[in-house]
């Protein structure tokens, strides 16, 4: 036994401790006192109802009382009659003869038979009989309170016993119980951190431990999704790499061999190691891009931004394309503010217009628009290209998933998590051979 279940051990065996003490103090310690008390009580009790049974010469009542209160009985009047008494006693209890004059109020007395030497506790009830003082006086020998309590102790010790191996028990039983959930987590800590990503802990109480047991089995979750795309990353850029870097090589090659005059060819084998050091280069930027806007430590730099402006300088890195594909580009409603860090949301625009114009291969209509929505902008971003096949729709921001198997697959993952950083809303749209709409919201400048 170690750890937390030591602690819930000695914890629930402290409580049994105290509770057992507390029961001892009260059994034990201060047993006769709290007897002597209630006897003390009973017998005030039932001197009330002789006094009362003696009044009204109730001679059968009066007898089951005294029957009852197991107390030796006298009733003396002022002149020392005896007007009730014990069977074979009379007066003969060995009552101090200061005791048997009339009092003035009740008394609680002990006193020692001169003969016998036996205790008495005694209570001395002054009463009016036919008018006139009177005194019932009810004895009970203290041996026998001794008796009572000394059969009480015995009892006690042997709760004292039973409680204790019950206390022992349920300690052992309780501590298992807690700290087996524990226990159960930090196996299943253990196996995470050596790699083990199907973890799942069947815990289902509903409870602290519980939701900590739901947290884990989400963390797993997450964690073998996380693991799932980097496999996946590496694979895939190792692919992606490796194509450009074979041409790169193979076109080097040919270059260091090529002694000729042919400018022509020599610069097409040039322009091919340029494109896809490029096309290496972008990947690259992506996933350095990608990984830092989710790494939480980005801070975004909000500053009023003329939209419109915005727009043109973007659509100006595009010129040529738009040119060589002949896109006729429309715009409206632009002349509007928003609210936004420059930087990141024209990379996400870039990232927008780009899948849009890798659709529009034979040609088509680049639309962009906004509309003023209460506190925000609405953008739209629309192309009649190719479209996107519905299976292929709800990947669409995942990273690195590439549904036309073109490009980083990392373009649109960039978009969601720079509009994320923004509180934006976004959304997309399409139909194959149809087109594409991409929504989404800015604040209002």
């Amino acid at each position: 036994m170690k750890g937390i279940q030591k602690k819930f051990f000695i914890s629930y065996l402290l409580i049994g401790g105290i509770i057992l003490s507390l029961f001892w103090l009260t059994q034990v310690v201060f047993i006769n006192k709290i007897y002597s008390y209630y006897k003390i009580n009973q017998l005030k009790n039932y001197s009330e109802k002789i006094v009362e049974a003696i009044n009204n010469n109730n001679e059968m009542l009066l007898s089951e009382l005294i029957d009852k209160s197991s107390a030796r009985v006298i009733a003396i009047s002022q002149n020392e009659i005896l007007i009730v008494g014990s069977k074979g006693y009379g007066k003969g209890l060995g009552i101090p003869e200061t005791l048997l004059h009339p009092a003035k109020n009740l008394k609680v007395v002990k006193y020692k038979h001169p003969f016998l030497h036996i205790e008495y506790l005694s209570i001395i009830r002054p009463f009016l009989y036919h008018g006139k003082p009177a005194t019932l006086i009810m004895s009970i020998p203290i041996a026998a309170i001794n008796d009572s309590v000394n059969l009480f102790k015995q009892v006690f010790w042997w709760i004292f016993v039973i409680t204790l191996i019950a206390i022992l028990s349920i300690s052992v039983y309780m501590s298992k119980k807690f700290t087996r959930p524990i226990q159960i987590l930090k196996n299943a800590a253990h196996q995470i951190a050596s790699g083990n990503l199907n973890v799942k802990i069947n815990y289902k109480e509903e409870d602290e431990l519980g939701d900590l047991a739901k947290s884990m089995n989400t963390m797993v979750k997450q964690l073998s999704i996380t693991d799932k795309f980097r496999k996946d990353l590496i694979a895939n850029i190792s692919h992606d790499l490796k194509t450009p870097l074979g041409l790169i090589r193979g076109y080097s090659e040919m270059l260091l061999d090529y002694y000729g005059d042919d400018k022509e060819k020599r610069e097409k084998y040039l322009n091919i190691v340029i494109k896809e050091t490029e096309r290496m280069s972008k990947l690259v930027d992506d996933v350095l891009q990608l990984s830092k806007l989710q790494s939480g430590m980005v801070e975004i730099k909000e500053e009023p931004i003329d939209l419109e402006k915005l727009i043109f300088e973007t659509l100006d890195i595009f010129e040529i394309q738009i040119l060589e594909k002949n896109i006729e580009v429309k715009l409206d409603n632009l002349k509007l503010k928003v609210i936004a860090d420059r930087e990141m949301i024209k990379r996400a625009i870039i990232n927008i217009i780009s899948n849009a114009m890798a659709s529009m291969e034979n040609g088509g209509i680049l639309t962009i628009t906004a509309e003023p929505q209460d506190k925000e902008i609405l953008i739209k971003i629309s192309d009649t290209g190719c479209g996107i096949p519905q299976k292929d729709l709800e990947h669409i921001f995942d990273r690195y998933y590439k549904g036309n198997k073109s490009g980083t697959g990392l373009g649109l993952a960039i978009v969601k998590e720079i509009l994320t950083l923004h509180g934006s809303k976004y959304e997309i749209e399409s139909k194959e051979k149809i087109g594409t709409t991409f929504y989404f919201t800015l604040k209002a400048g």
